[in-house]
């Protein structure tokens, strides 16, 4: 069902949370006159054992409609955040439905990243909404804390890009299928303001990476070329930022975009959930982690919808409910 907001929406932007009320009436209205009984919608969300994937994980399993499984490197945390997370009950008495995956989910083992599907697909058959949450960022003392030493600004690149940015793809492609199955299907990529254009110094970098005809294999050929650079000293004067992380959040922001563009069927669009408080930033984030969730809930709940130019809502990058320029000027 598509639906247009009677409110005048600025060009490009969305006004989600006046949609959601919209879509909410409707959907209340539809299921009120039909008798037939309607599944659950399937999300999976990962890296959700903490911060904002929690928090994702929270709205989303609060939601009658959705059983939200949770994908964790460590399972025996994602079980105990899915039984945190089972104990909330909503206002109207619905107890928050979370699920965590009994595998671990590695953003650096491929093999575990296809066990994941596996499971899913063998016991849910269909993935309705995906939420690529999970990540590393070397600001992050829980990280520290499980490394026997400091990693220097040349090995950071190579294991920043291989878990945020491969890892995400990987991620992706493998649940793939299982999202053509959805009526609905939605990819939600948890991004950053640090993969802001701007920290790109070099117009040749700026232009690759915003071509309307950059391919998968020539963006992660970008990837790979930032991680050669920095390792053998050059990425300065080649106009790459002195940012592991930020490069790894502009490449999830230009994966978002060739999605969006290969699978028009499916909602695919990038989310800055803010500077929230969590361990990625020894909790001196100023943004509450359930504030910077809602985005990523709204985007997964909303129906197909056109701006007023007449484009879909995907390929996008979103920050508090409203679209945001890439260069975030």
């Amino acid at each position: 069902i598509l639906v247009r907001s009677s409110i005048a929406i600025p060009p490009r932007m969305l006004q989600l949370a006046t949609l959601l009320l919209a879509f909410a009436f409707i959907g209340s209205a539809l299921a009120f006159a039909s008798e037939a009984p309607q599944r659950n919608k399937i999300a999976l969300v990962s890296g959700a054992n903490k911060g904002v994937g929690k928090e994702i994980a929270r709205r989303l399993g609060s939601d009658p409609d959705i059983t939200c499984l949770i994908a964790c490197r460590n399972v025996e945390l994602g079980e105990k955040a899915a039984a945190d997370l089972r104990s909330d009950v909503t206002k109207d008495g619905v107890k928050c439905d979370v699920i965590a995956l009994p595998i671990p989910f590695d953003l650096t083992d491929d093999e575990s990243i296809e066990a994941c599907a596996k499971y899913v697909e063998d016991e849910y058959s269909v993935l309705d909404i995906l939420i690529n949450n999970a990540a590393i960022c070397f600001n992050d003392p829980t990280l520290y804390g499980v490394l026997k030493e400091p990693v220097g600004f040349r090995d950071q690149a190579d294991i920043t890009i291989k878990t945020n940015y491969f890892g995400t793809l990987a991620t992706t492609q493998s649940f793939l299928p299982l999202l053509k199955k959805s009526t609905s299907p939605r990819i939600t990529n948890i991004a950053s303001a640090a993969g802001r254009l701007t920290i790109l110094q070099s117009q040749e970098l700026v232009d690759k990476f915003t071509s309307e005809t950059l391919t998968i294999p020539e963006l992660s050929e970008l990837m790979e070329q930032f991680v050669a650079d920095v390792q053998d000293g050059t990425h300065s004067e080649k106009g790459w930022p002195n940012t592991c992380y930020g490069v790894s959040k502009l490449g999830i922001i230009a994966l978002t975009k060739i999605l969006a563009r290969q699978h028009p069927d499916t909602l695919c669009n990038s989310v800055d959930p803010g500077y929230c408080k969590t361990d990625q930033n020894n909790n001196q984030g100023v943004t509450d982690p359930s504030r910077g969730a809602y985005t990523p809930y709204l985007l997964s709940v909303m129906e197909p919808e056109s701006d007023e130019e007449g484009e879909e809502v995907s390929g996008l990058h979103f920050f508090e409910e409203g679209e945001i320029p890439w260069s975030y000027q």
